[in-house]
């Protein structure tokens, strides 16, 4: 059986851990990066059904991995992550073509909630 998988690219450690070990918990086969390169990799490796990737990000930011996604795999649902929300970096994350906008720190059942509202249940 084949469990949907997500795929996390933040650079905060702390917050991979812990998306890794709820999503985890709820079923989900997940993997963590803080290096946007190699997610992308492992996305045209194997694409994911569900990816999380933070807006701020080095070397490559958050929109160009959005991008790139996208153009590997266009049914990949993308949510944006942010500290930072704003009206325009929101408004820019949908039309390139995110599901959904979050921002930090996230609740936790909201997070859950989004990766149902995307995704068959495990």
């Amino acid at each position: 059986m084949s469990y949907p998988r997500i795929l996390v690219i933040d650079d905060e450690e702390n917050f991979l851990g812990l998306l890794s070990k709820v999503l985890g918990k709820e079923g989900y086969e997940v993997r963590t990066t803080t290096d946007g390169n190699q997610a992308l990799r492992w996305h045209e490796e194997e694409p994911f059904d569900l990816v999380f990737v933070d807006i701020r990000m080095r070397p490559i930011d958050g929109f160009s991995i959005l991008d790139r996604v996208k153009n590997l795999e266009p049914g990949t649902k993308v949510v944006m992550l942010s500290t930072y929300p704003g009206d325009q970096t929101r408004a820019m994350a949908f039309l390139k073509g995110a599901v959904e906008y979050l921002v930090k720190p996230i609740d936790i059942d909201v997070l859950k909630e989004t990766v149902r509202e995307h995704l068959l249940p495990p």
